[in-house]
């Protein structure tokens, strides 16, 4: 288990949680404390970033910006990704 340190941030305190955590800045996480556990949820701030991602996807098609599946393929081969 990796240890985090605990700051004063105003008259608040605050975390830093490591860049391999996922959590990017603005992001806001479920919190939760169940007797000396304390649960930081990402499920719902994953879900909205999903959202956000495929929305602002669809915006292209207003403006009849768009991949074939033809081109999808071929830029993305590299990922695995197949016709």
């Amino acid at each position: 288990m990796q240890k985090i340190k605990v700051r004063k941030i105003g008259n608040s305190l605050g975390i830093i949680l490591p860049k391999e955590s996922g959590v990017t800045e603005g992001t806001e996480l479920d919190y939760k404390k169940n007797g000396s556990i304390i649960e930081l949820n990402l499920e719902d701030a994953d879900k909205a970033h999903d959202r956000n991602l495929i929305e602002k996807s669809f915006e292209d098609f207003k403006y009849d910006k768009y991949y074939t599946e033809d081109q999808v393929a071929e830029k993305f081969a590299k990922y695995g990704w197949t016709k």
